[in-house]
């Protein structure tokens, strides 16, 4: 459905932006997943780096919007669920909001889990209730699919879009239209996600749009203006004519060398024929000192606790609480920081894992809403779950257009990922989807050579498996067990329909983490 474009007045921020460009190699539930109710005491909140070519860059924000609730964001992060949208951990009410995608003024139904959005507004004394002002969300690419390279596990895969790699992975991140098998060359697709290095990108949401017709398919690409004429410049290896181009959206209405912007238009070999300019500002330009925010996303430039950034900002958790504790920062891991502004850095009281390394994928066997808890039942024994606000809800079999805790149901065949906190496993995911093969993969809690493995107090005989390296070959049961430690990762497959029997056995690469 195409929605009129609204005009654009004063620079709000949309989301994450990408300065790369060329040269690199189910939706939420209607009811909410965690009960809460809002309260009338709400407090308000008031209200780096530029993109190089193949240079993931920065914050980039959007386009100015004439909307109301103009104030600084709150809170940039996925939508993990509906009722109204959950961000951050944070039930936004979105009833009296103006809600924007790529430009557009739209309605709740077009948001999407998965989607990077920021909102403006109020979050209430609770912590976990609030109210939206705007939320805004604009994708990270639009393009089509250049190559595509899957990794040994078959569980990841690095598609390139525009000149940017984007991770994608059958468990986490979010598909629409399409699905991690079905991905093809020459599908037009809309990209969301969190930068992660040098021109890539994680992404948390792939929808496919068409699939590519040279000339004719709409395509979105940021990055820094470079190479500047009367009619044409560079964004990495791609030339933009901009000729016939609307550059409302570009401040003072004159491109200049060095510019962050992005580009819709035609594509036709390395030439793109621009429809539109618009330019992309730096999310710290919308803060004043004392501003609190909420911010998600992957750990790059990591020096210390006290000096890395996320999506761009700049973050210091020097004084912040952990969650969990023990939560050791560095670069690729996917964090929620929240903190106060000055001088530009975002000084962080909290930061909290939104990734989890155990993954199950089994059928559920119990169910409790009043505490959130779902038990996976595999043949070799059961685990419990424990969700919340900050659960993502994914629903692959598309039973119901808004998929959140409340449409479990027994036996229901789920992929889980989470983390031990120290006391319980929290789910980060939760997806549901068609009967497969069960898989559980966590901490080495002892083995017996050759015999068989206990993970998470489960215990696997492994007698006829096939073992992978840390390396991703395949190798023999006595080089594998003896490479094998005690608290190491492993994955384990029960090819359906499963017995309890491990049919395959690797150990998790560290560098995948």
């Amino acid at each position: 459905m195409r929605h009129t474009k609204i005009n654009l007045a004063l620079t709000v921020l949309l989301v994450t932006g990408l300065g790369a460009c060329g040269g690199g190699s189910g939706d939420g539930s209607e009811t909410s997943p965690v009960s809460s109710s809002g309260t009338d005491n709400s407090t308000s909140t008031s209200g780096s780096g530029s993109g190089t070519n193949n240079t993931s860059g920065g914050t980039s924000s959007g386009t100015d919007l004439g909307i109301s609730g103009s104030g600084a964001p709150i809170a940039m992060g996925t939508i993990d669920a509906f009722g109204s949208i959950f961000v951050n951990g944070v039930e936004f009410d979105t009833d009296e909001a103006e809600i924007i995608a790529d430009g557009q003024r739209v309605t709740e139904d077009d948001l999407s889990v998965g989607m990077v959005v920021t909102v403006s507004g109020t979050i209430n004394d609770d912590g976990i209730t609030g109210t939206a002002d705007a939320v805004i969300f604009d994708d990270d690419v639009q393009g089509p699919i250049e190559a595509i390279a899957i990794d040994d596990s078959g569980d990841s895969a690095t598609i390139t879009v525009l000149g940017l790699d984007i991770i994608i992975e059958r468990g986490s991140t979010v598909f629409k239209n399409t699905t991690f098998d079905t991905l093809a060359l020459g599908d037009v697709v809309e990209v969301s996600g969190f930068p992660e290095g040098i021109s890539q990108l994680r992404a948390t949401l792939i929808e496919k749009e068409s699939d590519f017709i040279e000339g004719e398919s709409d395509i979105e690409l940021k990055g820094t203006v470079s190479n500047l004429t009367d009619s044409t410049f560079t964004l990495g290896n791609y030339t933009i004519d901009y000729s016939n181009a609307d550059l409302t959206e570009v401040t003072n209405g004159t491109l200049t060398e060095g510019m962050f912007v992005e580009v819709e238009g035609t594509l036709s070999g390395v030439q793109i024929l621009a429809s539109e300019i618009e330019t992309e500002r730096r999310i710290d330009e919308r803060f004043e000192d004392d501003d609190e925010f909420n911010l998600q996303g992957t750990i790059r430039d990591y020096e210390s606790n006290s000096s890395f950034t996320i999506n761009g900002v700049q973050v210091d958790a020097s004084n912040a609480v952990f969650e969990p504790s023990f939560l050791s920062l560095a670069d690729g891991l996917i964090v929620e920081v929240e903190g106060a502004w000055s001088n530009s850095v975002l000084f962080a009281t909290e930061v909290k894992a939104r990734r989890g390394k155990i993954e199950v994928e089994g059928a559920v066997g119990a169910l409790s809403n009043e505490d959130q808890t779902v038990t996976i039942r595999l043949v070799n024994g059961t685990l419990l779950f424990k969700a919340d606000n900050r659960t993502m809800y994914d629903d692959d079999t598309d039973r119901v257009t808004r998929f959140g805790f409340s449409d479990l149901s027994i036996g229901d065949f789920l992929e889980i990922e989470a983390y031990d906190d120290g006391t319980q496993l929290l789910a980060t995911s939760i997806e549901r989807d068609d009967r497969d093969d069960e898989v559980l993969q966590g901490p080495v809690d002892s083995f017996n050579q050759a015999l068989d493995i206990t993970v998470l107090g489960i215990q696997y005989s492994t007698q006829g498996a096939r073992f992978e390296s840390r390396n991703g070959q395949n190798v023999s049961a006595s080089v594998f067990y003896a490479d094998l430690k005690i608290g190491d990762f492993v994955k384990i497959k029960d090819k359906e329909l499963a017995d309890g029997i491990a049919d395959e056995v690797e150990i998790d690469n560290d560098d995948d983490d």
